[in-house]
Parts: structure tokens; C-alpha cells; sequence
């Protein structure tokens, strides 16, 4: 007869993955940014602005990219419209790598020189070995007076 072998151990229950927030439900409450142009680059932006934009005061208007494939890096260039003034040492910022999974949030500080409707431009391009695509954006900005400040 066979020595009794311990107890047999149960089977193990699956392993639960956690997963994280999709970009989805991370950039909840942002608006798209408006693709101008015809390019296809696999890339989002949105946007939103935290606070009511007035003429002379600086804002942050915050930025997330929202990569759809796997890529190298990405050069996010920020261009003021008339009506919009950037740093002027603002300079273009690189993401790498870049992944679909994540989002990618810059702050811009913008201030706005007069009342209106304000276009803030972004060209993303994303680089992968020796290819780039290029995406480019418009964030509107309303600037209304503040009211008696």
C-alpha cells in the first residue's frame, strides 16, 4: 500500500487583474479638441480650462494627449493665435514613449490680450523609428470682460 500523500491542495482561483482607468474615464469632464486639417495621426488631444479666461490674467489651459498605438515619442508644439500670448520661452515639449493606455497631461500657460473667441493651436506629432505623423488641433478659447475687476 502507498504512503497517504498530504492533503491535496485546492485549486487556485483565477487571478484577479486590476485594471487601471481607461483614458476614457480619466479625461471625464474634458472637451475634444478640433482636428484641423486632414491628418489621420492615430493621436487625441483634449482639453479644459480650469478657470473663466480674462483679459491680462494668465490661465493654465490643460492639455491631454491620448495616444491610440504605441509610439517612440511625441513633440507637442503650441502655437498662440492673435488674442493669446504664450511664455516667450515656451518651448515645444517631447513625450516618450509613448503608450494607448495612457494619458499624457501638459499645462500651457496662456494669457489672453483681448476679448473674443481665441484659437489655440497644437500640432502633435508622433514619431516611431525613422517615421513621423503629424495631427494638428484647435482649442477655443472665449475670453469675456470680467466684470466690474
Amino acid at each position: 500500500q502507498a504512503p497517504a500523500a498530504g492533503p491535496v491542495p485546492a485549486a487556485k482561483a483565477p487571478a484577479v487583474v486590476k485594471r487601471g482607468p481607461t483614458p476614457e474615464e480619466l479625461t471625464v469632464g474634458m472637451v475634444e479638441a478640433v482636428t484641423t486639417g486632414r491628418s489621420t495621426a492615430p493621436v487625441a488631444v483634449k482639453f479644459d480650462l480650469p478657470q473663466r479666461p480674462s483679459v491680462g490674467k494668465r490661465i493654465d489651459v490643460v492639455i491631454a494627449v491620448l495616444p491610440q498605438v504605441a509610439a517612440g515619442s511625441a513633440m507637442v508644439q503650441v502655437v498662440g493665435a492673435e488674442g493669446l500670448q504664450l511664455p516667450p520661452n515656451f518651448a515645444p515639449v517631447e513625450i516618450s514613449p509613448l503608450d494607448p493606455t495612457q494619458v499624457y497631461r501638459l499645462s500651457i500657460p496662456v494669457t489672453p490680450t483681448a476679448d473674443g473667441v481665441h484659437l489655440l493651436g497644437l500640432s502633435v506629432s508622433l514619431k516611431e523609428d525613422d517615421s513621423a505623423e503629424s495631427r494638428s488641433f484647435s482649442v477655443p478659447i472665449i475670453v469675456g470682460s470680467g466684470g466690474g475687476d
